[in-house]
């Protein structure tokens, strides 16, 4: 293999690729980058025989060929080098010569043959809709992904494919976010997937382009990008009834500025997240709401003080008092995009309904805390 790359593209995908390499890997060759290149292009590869990341660059090719090479080592030398472009040439024994300015490198690899290759995905329902729109509905819903791996089947978003609709759901038991979006472009049959967060996360960072193109099969799914692409094995497992917690009905109904309420909680959770005594925590970040006529009023106490504050609202329903985990409040607010926020409430102790008020296409659960 011969080929001459431009350093700033290629350090750019080696990171993307990077990412998907196995931290601790069990064999050998994960811990490696699969480098291709043939026509005018080089093909990168990183695996840790759950996720697959590919990213495609432009490249002068005068030989084409395949090799593997150390996917830490080479993604730190190549942000290194000072050169704009890198000349990397393969041998025989599978080492990789790399020349860029004044600088030459020869690295050792591994056969390319021994490399882990994508997998198929098996039928799949494929949809696509634009980059940013799916990325969006992404981070409105990760957050709430359980973080237990003894709940694995929690570990990631499921993923609901249905006509014209896709739905994003995220649950850790004590907030559920579900996000909803039709689609112009979607075929196969209606499934659903548990995409783990690893692959989500590594989703989030390839230049995907204009559209991606979502594949839901049984076991896979696959992530198009215009130049990249993720391939993911899913979570297997049962994923529970989410609908049955989503309240269907209300006593209460707060609307709030969305701006104003997550600048005043967020204020008060520096109270309320040091709240602790004699090196021993105790409901770190926990925030009480209570409305008084058309204020709602934010307290907190901590070892460092307490918290007063004081927001407007638009209020239906009798006066309520109710204690949450500031930062579940927080991460909900953090990515609606509306104006306005509203809370749909029945007791102190019953699941709260928040979203935003101009849309609805999105919503999130969140559990309280006993007071």
């Amino acid at each position: 293999m011969k080929v001459q790359l431009n350093r700033k593209p290629f350090d750019d995908a080696l990171g993307v690729v990077a990412g998907a390499v196995a931290a601790r890997a069990s064999l050998p060759i994960l811990s490696h980058v699969y480098i291709e290149a043939q026509s005018d292009t080089v093909r990168l590869v990183g695996s840790d025989l759950e996720q697959w990341v590919e990213c495609r660059i432009p490249a002068m090719v005068g030989e084409d060929g395949a090799t593997t090479l150390p996917a830490r080592l080479l993604t730190d030398l190549v942000g290194s080098l000072g050169g704009e472009n890198i000349h990397i040439e393969s041998g025989e024994r599978h080492q990789a010569v790399l020349t860029s300015a004044d600088s030459c490198y020869e690295l050792v690899g591994l056969p390319a043959e021994e490399y882990p290759p994508i997998p198929d995905i098996e039928s799949p329902s494929e949809l696509a809709l634009p980059a940013k729109h799916f990325l969006e509905m992404v981070g409105s819903v990760k957050f709430a992904v359980c973080k237990e791996e003894a709940r694995h089947a929690l570990t990631g978003i499921r993923m609901e494919f249905e006509g014209d609709t896709l739905r994003l759901v995220a649950t850790d038991t004590h907030r559920l976010a579900v996000r909803t979006a039709r689609i112009d472009s979607g075929a196969g049959e209606p499934t659903a997937a548990i995409v783990p967060l690893k692959a989500i996360q590594l989703v989030q960072k390839i230049p995907a382009g204009e559209t991606i193109t979502l594949q839901l099969g049984q076991h896979r799914a696959a992530f198009l990008g215009e130049n990249a692409a993720v391939y993911t094995q899913l979570i297997e497992g049962h994923y529970p009834n989410y609908k049955r917690v989503i309240p269907q009905e209300f006593t209460r109904q707060w609307t709030l500025m969305t701006q104003d309420f997550r600048n005043a909680l967020r204020r008060a959770c520096l109270i309320a997240k040091n709240n602790t005594n004699m090196g021993q925590k105790t409901y770190a970040s926990k925030v009480y709401l209570r409305t008084e006529g058309d204020k709602l009023v934010i307290t907190a106490q901590g070892y460092a003080g307490e918290a007063d504050e004081t927001v407007k609202l638009v209020r239906e329903g009798d006066d309520l008092e109710i204690a949450f985990n500031a930062k579940y409040l927080l991460d909900v607010l953090d990515v609606v995009k509306s104006g306005r926020v509203v809370l749909e409430l029945t007791e102190a102790l019953r699941p709260v309904v928040v979203k935003p008020a101009e849309l609805d296409d999105y919503l999130c659960v969140i559990m309280p805390m006993s007071k």
